[in-house]
């Protein structure tokens, strides 16, 4: 089981072609987000079959217990899951080189949960949190999410194969407020240039202080259009309204998905409903991929009283609801893991 080399090019671009064109493919699982998360650890295990990559574990490691590090595979691996055997002994392999204060792996693969596959992960000696943990932020990365299928799944749901089926796809409200915004003069640009991540990074301050919640620094933005800039797998999308930005999203392509990862908006344009034509383009932009999926993130429960839950199901309300397995973690050190869990609690 190799050990990704950085310095081998050629073996670089095939680890990135694997995680960006297989299905399952997901952003954190590219080498890519390791410069990202640039004060991180990083090693990339990787498996093949005839010569061929057919699996990879991208884990990312930081100190997360004083003196101790976790070792975070995030939304990955990127596997047959199922075969516990091999996940295993990717986690071995990347043992030998990660540095000895590991005392936990960590995976969060974005598959559904069963019964079946949680009793499979618990017997070959993980830990799973899943359906035990009641709090959206109890998890790395939330375990429930709004999905819409591209490809027509859940009662009264039909596959989209064109914008006039995608808008047929959504509640009526929604219909009617995204043409609405058109009709109010609301025009969505796209783009991956500083210029838009700066455009971007003021509604999304605003967003945060209208929510009451903390948000990440314009450098870390700043940093992911520089390290994905050209690649065609991140857009920033900009709705202006009277030559003023009001509204704003960031997506990435990755595998069978359109990942829709953060927002923005000013309030105070909220009757133009700029975020509503914001996810219109950007659901847009997942069709004429021929994507499977597009993932609105995280809510906290499928319920109409959850604030998030209530803005995404009215573009994918026709959908099953996704549930992830949620976490794996393979724990090497017992005393600095339950150190770690409580600060969840």
């Amino acid at each position: 089981m190799p050990i990704l080399d950085l310095n081998d090019e050629k073996k670089v671009l095939a680890y990135q072609k694997f995680v960006r064109e297989d299905p399952r493919g997901q952003v954190t699982q590219d080498p890519l987000w390791g410069e990202l998360k640039n004060n991180w650890g990083h090693v990339y295990v990787y498996h093949e079959t005839a010569g061929k990559i057919d699996a990879v574990l991208t884990i990312l490691t930081i100190e997360a217990v004083p003196g101790k590090l976790l070792g975070y595979a995030g939304r990955g691996p990127i596997a047959d899951v199922s075969d516990i055997d091999l996940i295993k002994s990717m986690i071995d392999e990347a043992l030998m080189v990660l540095p000895k204060n590991v005392f936990l792996i960590r995976m969060d693969p974005e598959v559904a949960y069963s019964d079946d596959l949680n009793k499979a992960y618990l017997e070959a000696g993980f830990k799973t949190r899943n359906r035990d943990i009641q709090n959206m932020h109890g998890n790395i990365q939330p375990r429930k999410n709004v999905v819409l299928y591209y490809d027509g799944r859940g009662e009264g749901a039909k596959s989209i194969n064109n914008e006039e089926e995608l808008m047929l796809h959504f509640k009526r409200d929604y219909r009617n407020q995204i043409r609405r915004a058109a009709k109010d003069g609301v025009v969505v640009t796209n783009g991956d240039s500083e210029e838009d991540i700066r455009s971007f990074f003021d509604t999304y301050v605003m967003m945060a202080a209208a929510q009451g919640i903390t948000h990440r620094p314009i450098s870390y933005f700043l940093n992911m259009q520089k390290i994905w800039h050209g690649t065609g797998l991140f857009k920033v999308f900009l709705a202006h309204f009277e030559n003023k930005v009001i509204a704003s999203g960031i997506g990435f392509s990755y595998g069978d998905e359109i990942w829709y990862m953060y927002a923005g908006s000013d309030r105070t344009y909220a009757k133009h409903y700029g975020p509503y034509a914001v996810q219109w383009e950007m659901l847009k932009w997942g069709l004429s991929l021929g994507k499977v999926e597009y993932d609105f993130g995280g809510v906290g429960d499928f319920t109409p009283d959850d604030g998030l839950y209530k803005f995404k199901h009215g573009f994918a309300y026709h959908d099953p609801h996704a549930e992830y397995i949620g976490e794996l973690d393979w724990v090497i050190d017992d005393v600095a893991y339950k150190s770690y869990i409580e600060q969840f609690k």
